[in-house]
């Protein structure tokens, strides 16, 4: 298994080649607003979007959307 490597930087501008992923633990409490995901809401609008629908209840499907 590979080892995990951490990298200090803007998370919401991925540097290097392949595919990166952007992991960040959140609430389930339907609160979106602050810190990390204020950056991610201005640069991408969906993962807001899908984290809002998911808390209504609605089944959110995770997809490559580059």
């Amino acid at each position: 298994m590979a080892e995990i490597t951490y990298v200090r930087g803007d998370a919401t501008a991925p540097q290097g080649k392949g595919v990166k992923v952007i992991a960040h633990v959140c609430n389930d409490l339907g609160g979106w607003g602050k810190g990390f995901v204020l950056a991610l809401s201005r640069r991408w609008p969906e993962p807001e979007a899908a984290f809002r629908r998911r808390h209504r209840g609605v089944p959110v499907t995770v997809y490559d959307v580059g």
